[in-house]
């Protein structure tokens, strides 16, 4: 009866269209969606489980790169102040070398003048190692308190057996070059009374052993000093004269 009812209901076989009977088993898609589901449940745990360790790997990466990072932070700030100490170090190295070489150069400054000195005594108390006679034993300039002005220093000394008194003049004359009034370059002779106010002229000297006459000079503009020449004319029969040029040269204040 069952499979005439099937019969009757299958269309005809002229229709072109078959139908296959499957059998129908409901506990085998029990089965595979269990399955299906174990897999995909297995697949989370294994994720969660890996993403767990991976971040547990990061949080310890992370943690042990913050305590490099510190200990790198501590490094840095003693090697500054290392670089600190030696710059410290050298600066007061440098000064102190500075400082050595300012004070040699003092005292090479005050050897040559206390051999300057030694030489002068020698040459009053020994005339025999020494020229004879009347001398120009120096001649120094200084700056002066104005624009211009300079302050000029004669030692005058005398070289002898026997040294009696000797008296008489002293002539000095600044030989240069002028701007602008006889052409560029015009050559000039100025005498002390062109550059200073002195109460008589030729200056006076009176002397045994030596003498330093000093007084101040001031340039006129447009003038430019090159050489002072210093005559010494002894008085009556004092002895013979003496003459000497100097280069115009300005002692440091």
């Amino acid at each position: 009866m069952l499979w005439q009812k099937l019969r009757a209901l299958a269309p005809p076989r002229g229709g072109g269209g078959e139908y296959k009977v499957v059998p129908h088993r409901p506990v085998w898609r029990v089965i595979i969606l269990t399955l299906l589901a174990g897999v995909v449940a297995g697949a989370v745990a294994f994720g969660y489980w890996l993403g767990a360790g991976t971040a547990a790997l990061d949080r310890s990466l992370l943690v042990s790169l913050q305590m490099r990072d510190r200990a790198n932070e501590k490094r840095i700030g003693e090697l500054h102040r290392l670089l600190a100490d030696a710059r410290l170090a050298q600066s007061v190295d440098a000064q102190a070398a500075r400082s050595l070489r300012e004070t040699i150069s003092s005292l090479r400054n005050e050897m040559a003048g206390l051999q300057e000195e030694v030489t002068f005594y020698k040459s009053l108390m020994a005339p025999s190692s020494v020229e004879r006679g009347l001398q120009i034993a120096e001649f120094e300039l200084a700056p002066g308190g104005e624009d211009r002005e300079f302050v000029y220093h004669i030692l005058l000394t005398q070289v002898a057996e026997r040294r009696d008194w000797v008296q008489g003049k002293v002539e000095v004359e600044v030989h240069g070059v002028r701007e602008g009034t006889q052409g560029p370059g015009a050559q000039e002779v100025l005498p002390l009374t062109d550059l200073a106010a002195v109460a008589t002229y030729p200056l006076k000297f009176r002397f045994r052993y030596f003498q330093d006459l000093s007084g101040t000079v001031t340039l006129p503009a447009g003038f430019e000093p090159q050489a002072v020449s210093i005559k010494v004319t002894p008085a009556g029969r004092s002895g013979n004269g003496a003459q000497r040029s100097f280069d115009w040269v300005v002692r440091a204040g």
